[in-house]
């Protein structure tokens, strides 16, 4: 094969025809499995020599994968496709793509040439990098990096802050690029952007059979971090902390703490089973990582855990993200999210054949909160017999142990008024770090707005000072009933 020196020419529909094999590939993979696409790669332009591909996806502007595959010289087609397939999967930094993402993403395609060894050497090497038409790759050892044009371009970089930046994409000394003993290459490359639904429509990602495996199923993110990895452990530290003769009573809410167990988890058994647990529970969760959707319904068929599947419930997961605005079913937003995992086993030792929906909530404003609970106590009055709402929250987070307590007393008693807007205020004014307390202030409202708010109980209090952590930084964990 010719060496990949010359920029690859193709005409717009041959842009397009790349633009939807890559498209077709990402779905493919999602589907469960590195499949071949319904259409092949064009064959009037698979041979085409270059030095690799890029493929890009972004959910609402925001980066969701980038992966390529680099040679010194390779053909197109499979420089694509390779490239696709990873970023559908193998992204180290974020989640595997899922089904459910699929319309919302744009797909964009960098295809590389040209690979030049910089040969000027300490600050001469600036001089050799020519912003929007290079990018950048880097090596020392075993570090390596790689930034595409496109970077330097959008952030706004001149040449030597284009250099710092690969260096530090490369976990090397901002600096690294001026040493003799690093090895810099610059490459041209230029990028295809389209809709990856536009790319691979409907009628198209039908023709792959999704596995349950990749859709439906949640894998574990953080056992053996915040509760045990192995089931016997899990079963033991669950006899430990719940409670004896404790009777269970009937409530419509409840709010529990969601750190690790050996913090949180007596507070959070010790109210989890003074609940008689329904066959359904919706467990409401801060949105603690980037990813996915801001709300964010799970929209998996069930949850694994080490040695168990706590089940789901996909059509109350569906009816929720059509009956309150802003909900959408997103697994993305849920794939690392630990508050309503580490809920799970608490609450299938209590209720074995529980089906739990799981709803991640991020910033609202206080009429988008009260209408979410408006918009959720319609969908409940639908429901016979209705679901149990837990609200899964720590208090405040990383004060010294007096103000912790000082102020987690201070939301504790705005919520014992039974008043979602006087608790949203509360939070705000002293600038409590409650992670959950949008889902608290979304619940109140659901259930006021049903006429059903009418007491609160609280069952249980802790900082994690009193599990042995230090005093100067600690978090509270509360356990409150609602009826």
């Amino acid at each position: 094969m010719s060496p990949a020196s010359a920029k690859p020419e193709f005409t717009a529909g041959q842009h397009w025809q790349i633009l939807q094999a890559a498209a077709q590939r990402v779905c493919g993979a999602v589907a469960g499995g590195r499949r071949q696409p319904s259409e092949p790669f064009p064959a009037d332009i698979a041979e085409t020599s270059v030095y690799g591909a890029f493929v890009s996806l972004k959910r609402a502007g925001h980066l969701r994968s980038c992966c390529g595959c680099l040679a010194d010289s390779m053909p197109l087609d499979r420089a694509v496709e390779r490239a696709a397939e990873r970023a559908a999967l193998d992204d180290p930094r974020f989640p595997p793509i899922s089904v459910d993402e699929l319309d919302d993403l744009d797909i964009e395609v960098w295809i590389l040439w040209h690979p030049q060894p910089v040969p000027e050497r300490g600050e001469a090497r600036i001089g050799a990098v020519e912003i929007g038409r290079h990018g950048l790759q880097i090596a020392r050892g075993r570090a390596r990096g790689l930034l595409l044009p496109g970077v330097a371009v959008e952030h706004r970089l001149d040449a030597e802050a284009f250099l710092r930046q690969v260096c530090l994409k490369a976990g090397l000394p901002v600096d690294a690029w001026k040493d003799d003993d690093t090895e810099l290459m610059t490459f041209e490359g230029y990028a295809i952007h389209g809709q990856l639904a536009d790319a691979a429509p409907a009628a198209t990602c039908q023709d792959f059979t999704f596995s349950p495996a990749a859709s439906e199923i949640r894998s574990p993110a953080v056992a053996g971090m915040f509760y045990p990895a192995e089931a016997s452990e899990i079963e033991a530290m669950l006899d430990a902390l719940m409670p004896r003769d404790v009777e269970p009573a009937d409530w419509l809410a409840v709010m529990a703490p969601h750190a690790g167990w050996m913090y949180s988890g007596r507070v959070a058994a010790a109210t989890l089973a003074r609940v008689r647990i329904p066959d359904r529970v919706i467990v409401l969760c801060p949105h603690h990582t980037r990813e996915g959707a801001p709300w964010a319904v799970a929209p998996y068929g069930a949850w694994a855990l080490p040695g168990r599947t706590v089940a789901s419930d996909p059509a109350l997961a569906a009816q929720l993200a059509g009956g309150v605005t802003g909900l959408e079913l997103d697994a993305a937003a849920h794939r690392q999210e630990h508050a309503i995992e580490v809920q799970l086993p608490l609450l299938a030792r209590l209720r074995p054949d529980v089906r739990v929906v799981g709803i991640a909530l991020g910033k609202g404003t206080l009429p988008e909160l009260q209408e979410c609970g408006r918009q959720l106590a319609a969908v409940l009055e639908t429901l016979d017999p209705r679901p149990l709402l837990v609200i899964s929250s720590d208090m405040n987070h990383f004060a010294d142990d007096q103000r912790t307590r000082t102020v987690d007393r201070m939301a504790l008693d705005a919520m014992q008024t039974l008043d979602p807007e006087r608790l949203y205020h509360t939070v705000r004014q002293y600038d409590i770090s409650m992670c959950g307390a949008a889902g608290a202030v979304v619940v109140m409202e659901a259930l006021r707005t049903l006429g059903t708010l009418t007491r609160m109980e609280e069952v249980a209090y802790a900082t994690s000072a009193d599990a042995g952590g230090g005093v100067s930084r600690t978090v509270g964990y509360a356990g409150v009933l609602f009826g």
